[in-house]
C-alpha cells in the first residue's frame, strides 16, 4: 500500500534534538532542563533570560539556550553559549552576535510543513 506524499507529512513530527546545526549527538537522551541559577553562567546572560524562560544545554556539544517552558527541548531555542565543551572544558563562551539554529527547531518550519498538510475549510465546518 503506497502513501502520497501528503500523508506522509502527517505523520512528521517535531522530535527533541540540539538547535546546534553542527552537534551530530545531541538527542532527546543528551538534552536536559537546568534547574536554578548555575554559577557558571554570567550575569549578564541571565539579563537576556525573558519571563518565564527555562535554561537547556546539551550534554553532548555543550550548547547553552533559553527557552520558553512550554515547548518541547530545542524548539524555538535562543542560544547564549556552550559550556563545556570540547574546546573549553569547564567554560562558559558566550556567543557573539546572532547564532543560527538548525530549522527544524522553529516554529516558522513546522508551520510551514503543516501549510501543505492541514488546510482550514473554506466556508467552516468539516471539510
Amino acid at each position: 500500500m503506497a502513501f502520497s506524499e501528503k500523508e506522509q507529512m502527517l505523520w512528521k513530527q517535531y522530535e527533541p534534538h540540539c538547535p546546534s546545526r553542527t552537534c551530530t549527538g545531541g538527542n532527546k537522551n543528551k538534552l536536559h532542563r537546568i534547574n536554578g541559577k548555575p554559577n557558571w553562567l554570567a550575569r549578564e546572560v541571565w539579563t537576556k533570560k525573558k519571563g518565564e524562560e527555562i535554561l537547556c544545554r546539551c550534554a553532548h556539544c555543550g550548547l547553552v539556550w533559553f527557552q520558553e517552558r512550554s515547548k518541547r527541548l530545542g524548539f524555538d531555542a535562543r542560544p547564549v553559549g556552550y559550556y563545556d565543551d570540547f574546546e573549553h572544558p569547564w567554560e562558559f563562551v558566550s556567543l557573539k552576535g546572532r547564532y543560527r539554529i538548525r530549522e527544524q527547531n522553529t516554529t516558522r518550519y513546522w508551520y510551514n510543513v503543516g501549510r501543505w498538510v492541514i488546510r482550514a475549510p473554506k466556508w467552516g465546518g468539516v471539510d
